[in-house]
Order: C-alpha cells, then structure tokens, then sequence
C-alpha cells in the first residue's frame, strides 16, 4: 500500500502530464520542457531514484563509464545562539 505522501505525489505527476500534453498542444513547447522536467524530478522521488542512479543511467546511455562514486558533503551542525554546548 502507498503512503499518504507517495499517494499525493503521484496524482501531482499525473496533473503535470495533463499540463504537458496540454502545453505540447498549444505548441507551448519551453512550458511543456519544464513541466516535463518537473514531473520527472517527483517521478524520481517517489520510485527513490538517487542522482547517482541518474547520471550513470545517462553515462551508460551516452556509451561512456559511470562517474566515480561521490561522498556527499559534511555539514556541520552550529549551534544557533540561544544554545550553549
């Protein structure tokens, strides 16, 4: 069963295509290229689909090795004035 936010997100993808093929038909092309972009990003989301998924698929595609396998960044947490360690 999909959770309540999977549920939400798949109806907004499937509003966008309306949008889409409605955009595509008043030759809205630019429009349409966002809203496709848009709704490919909550598609991404919603079946859990990294960027690294997404640029070695496109590497692949593109007959070239996937990129090397990057750490993600280290964030620190500051505290924020009110709190004292």
């Amino acid at each position: 069963m999909k959770s309540a936010i999977d549920h939400k997100l798949d109806l907004m993808a499937r509003s966008l295509q309306e949008h889409i093929n409605l955009a595509r038909e008043l030759q809205l092309d630019f429009v349409a290229q966002l809203l496709t972009m848009t709704a490919m990003e909550i598609k991404l989301k919603l079946h859990g689909i990294s960027e690294q998924e997404i640029e070695s698929i496109c590497a692949r595609a593109g007959g070239r090795s996937p990129p090397e396998e990057r750490e993600s960044a280290l964030v620190i947490d500051f505290p924020t004035r009110n709190q004292r360690s």
